[in-house]
C-alpha cells in the first residue's frame, strides 16, 4: 500500500513538473518585456542605418510598452554588433539591427558564430535600392555602354566601391561576371570618399546604395545614374530604368536590405510578439517618410520564418559569389 501511494506521489510530481516547464515559456512570453529591450547596430551613429533604427526603435517602444534603446556597436564590418547578440541570452531582450553584412561576413570573415544556428530573423523593414553610376561628364550613359567600354579596356576598366565585400562591390561583380568582363576594383574607406572619386574621374564606375545624399549629388549633376539594379522602378528616381526593362539579366539584380534578428533558441512566442511590433511600426507615418526620405522602401515580412528564409537564400548567394571571386575582407 505504502510502495503504491509512493509510486502515485511521484508520478503526480513529475508531472508537475513536466507541466510546469511546458508553461514556464509561455509565461514568460505573457509578461514580456518587462523591462527595456536593446537594439544594437553594427554602425556608427549618424548614417541612414542609424536613422532607420532610431525611428523603429521609438514606434517598437510604444507597441512594447518599454523602452526600446539603440546600442551602437560598431566594427569589423558589423560583427562586434553580431557577437555581442549571440553571446547573450535567447530571451528577447537583446535585438539586432539586421543587414546584408549579415548573409555576407560568414564567407569574408572567421564570425565566430554559426548563422544557421545563433540567429532568428524577426522581419525585414527596408529594401534599399542599388544603383549604377558613372561620372556626370562620362561619357556612359547607359549599362550597355559600360559593357562596350569595359570590354576595349582590356581589364583596365576601373569600378569603385565603399570597400571589399560590400553591397557596392558584391554589385560590380554581379553585372562584370554577366558580361564576361574583367575589371580593377577599388575600394575606399566608405561610399562618401568612393563617390567623391566618381566625382573626380578617378574611377568610372561606382554601384552605390539609394540614399538622399546621393538623390542631391545625382541632382546636382555631378554623378549620372545608369540603372537600378533591380526588377522595377523606384520613386525617388522615377524616370531612373530598372536593370529588368533594359534587358539585364536577373543574376545582376541586387537590392540591399535591413530587419530586426534575435539570438537563435529565442522562445517562438517572444519572437512573434516582436514581429507584430515591428510590423505595426512600419504602417506609421513617422517610420515610412523617415525611410523613403532616404530613398530606401518600406518593406516588411509576413511571418519571421518568410524573413529567415529570404536570410537563408541571401547567405548562400553571397557565400558563393564572394568564394567564386575570391573576395577577402579588408
Amino acid at each position: 500500500m505504502n510502495r503504491t501511494y509512493r509510486f502515485r506521489n511521484k508520478l503526480a510530481l513529475a508531472l508537475t513538473a513536466a507541466a510546469l516547464g511546458v508553461t514556464a515559456p509561455l509565461a514568460k512570453a505573457d509578461t514580456y518585456p518587462s523591462k527595456p529591450v536593446t537594439l544594437l547596430i553594427g554602425f556608427a551613429p549618424g548614417g541612414a542605418a542609424d536613422t532607420v533604427a532610431r525611428v523603429l526603435a521609438e514606434e517598437m517602444s510604444k507597441t512594447l510598452g518599454q523602452r526600446v534603446i539603440v546600442e551602437n556597436r560598431a566594427g569589423a564590418g558589423g560583427n562586434v554588433a553580431t557577437l555581442a547578440l549571440v553571446n547573450g541570452q535567447a530571451d528577447g531582450y537583446t535585438l539586432l539591427f539586421a543587414a546584408i553584412n549579415l548573409a555576407t561576413n560568414p564567407a569574408l570573415m572567421n564570425t565566430k558564430y554559426d548563422p544557421d544556428k545563433d540567429l532568428a530573423m524577426v522581419s525585414q523593414i527596408t529594401s534599399v535600392p542599388v544603383i549604377m553610376l558613372a561620372p556626370g561628364e562620362s561619357s556612359l550613359k547607359s549599362p550597355a555602354d559600360v559593357v562596350r567600354q569595359a570590354a576595349t579596356s582590356n581589364g583596365g576598366f576601373k569600378i569603385g566601391s565603399g570597400g571589399n565585400g560590400t553591397s557596392s562591390h558584391l554589385a560590380a561583380e554581379l553585372f562584370m561576371r554577366s558580361h564576361k568582363l574583367e575589371f580593377i576594383h577599388a575600394p575606399y574607406r566608405g561610399g562618401a570618399p568612393a563617390n567623391m572619386a566618381l566625382m573626380a574621374g578617378e574611377i568610372q564606375l561606382m554601384f552605390d546604395l539609394m540614399s538622399g545624399s546621393l538623390k542631391s549629388t545625382v541632382d546636382s549633376g555631378r554623378i549620372r545614374p545608369l540603372a537600378v539594379m533591380q526588377e522595377s522602378r523606384i520613386t525617388a528616381m522615377p524616370n531612373l530604368p530598372s536593370a529588368k526593362e533594359l534587358g539585364l539579366s536577373p543574376s545582376t539584380f541586387i537590392r540591399s536590405w535591413q530587419g530586426i534578428a534575435v539570438k537563435g533558441g529565442t522562445p517562438p512566442e517572444i519572437v512573434n510578439k516582436l514581429h507584430a511590433s515591428v510590423t505595426a511600426a512600419l504602417k506609421t507615418p513617422a517610420f515610412k517618410d523617415k525611410v523613403e526620405a532616404l530613398g530606401s522602401e518600406v518593406v516588411g515580412s509576413k511571418t519571421p520564418a518568410a524573413f529567415q528564409e529570404h536570410y537563408k537564400k541571401e547567405l548562400a548567394r553571397w557565400t558563393a559569389l564572394i568564394k567564386a571571386a575570391n573576395i577577402k575582407s579588408e
